[in-house]
């Protein structure tokens, strides 16, 4: 079975550079990747093809290049220590990726009426809770 982890992190680090940059999507058009290849990658996503959905982020990676743009879909680690004294037992929510596999953006919350959607496939996210301890 493939290991699907470094394609999402791709993914999940494409969907985090369009969401925070509103012209990140026009300048790799402009760079070279055509716009109607939007909707194969929504598709590759959506459908979990690891072939198809990693030759589309190369593809997406190369404009992104062209255009003097770095990372749009090479993932970066930040490390953030959690908090002292946490309690035993708690309930994290949120919302996430909804794709049969997932890119494993989380977006906490307690706020289940504002929905968040997906800035490469426009669709909505999943609502989920954990419960921990």
């Amino acid at each position: 079975m493939q290991d699907f982890t470094p394609i999402l992190r791709r993914v999940s680090q494409l969907c985090e550079s369009l969401e925070t940059d509103a012209e990140l999507r026009e300048e790799i058009e402009r760079a070279g990747f055509p716009s109607d290849k939007w909707e194969d990658l929504a598709a590759a996503i959506r459908s979990g093809s690891a072939d198809t959905l990693t030759a589309l982020l190369d593809a997406v990676e190369d404009a992104a290049a062209d255009a003097g743009l770095d990372g749009i879909t090479h993932p970066h680690r930040e490390y953030r220590p959690l908090p002292d004294g946490l309690p035993e037992f708690r309930t994290i929510s949120g919302w996430r990726c909804p794709h049969p596999h997932r890119c494993g953006r989380v977006y906490p919350t307690a706020d289940a009426s504002s929905v968040r959607w997906c800035a490469v496939t426009g669709d909505a996210l999943t609502w989920i809770s954990v419960d921990s301890g």
